[in-house]
């Protein structure tokens, strides 16, 4: 995973390289893009997002406001931080499957690689762009996702810039990831959530 020297080989990667491409974990800040098809205005956004392999996965935006989604496999926490200080925050709690986010059902698939299999069909090139088929489509909620990679030829997970998802409405959400770091393992305790003090629990 680290022999930089491959990089520009694509030639030299084997189908079974290809289908070693998502780390056990990885931790990144991050800047959002979501664009609507509506109106096609395009929201920012920046946070952090923490994941480990299977289903666990911490992810915080900051701005424009603060949104904390915690899944530790077994129980979901969606937090909304009050946009006023002094208000009530909110949480809704969950099982993992109820609570389920698309960034989880997402990053778990992954694990088929860059190669094509039962859940997508994978288009080599600059940038690559998975296509997911009818049925994983409609369970995941993505239509297709296209990933940049920093170095021209890489297709290593540590070197991905950004990744775009695109959804069946046409709608677009893309992830710059900023100082990336895989296989540094976020402990347990950042897929469990504590509420904040003054916090209101609903349904």
């Amino acid at each position: 995973m680290k022999n930089i020297g491959l990089l520009a080989g694509l030639a030299l990667f084997s189908s079974a390289s290809f289908a070693d491409f998502l780390p056990q974990s990885f931790t990144s800040k991050f800047e959002q893009e979501y664009t609507s098809t509506l109106k096609g205005k395009t929201k920012r956004g920046q946070g952090a997002i923490e994941y480990k392999y299977p289903g666990q996965i911490r992810f915080e935006t900051n701005t424009p406001s603060t949104v904390i989604f915690v899944s530790n496999g077994s129980k979901s926490w969606y937090y909304r931080a009050p946009f006023i200080e002094g208000e009530q925050g909110e949480v809704t709690e969950a099982t993992s499957k109820e609570g389920s986010n698309i960034y989880i059902r997402f990053f778990d698939s992954l694990k088929n690689g860059l190669v094509s299999n039962d859940l997508y069909d994978v288009k080599k090139g600059e940038p690559v762009t998975i296509v997911f088929k009818a049925k994983t489509s409609k369970e995941l909620g993505i239509k297709e996702s296209v990933i940049y990679f920093k170095t021209k030829g890489s297709q290593k997970f540590e070197d991905v810039d950004t990744i775009e998802l695109v959804f069946p409405d046409g709608k677009r959400s893309k992830l710059k990831f900023v100082d990336l770091k895989v296989n540094q393992g976020p402990g347990a305790d950042r897929f469990n959530f504590v509420p904040p003090a003054n916090t209101k629990k609903v349904n």
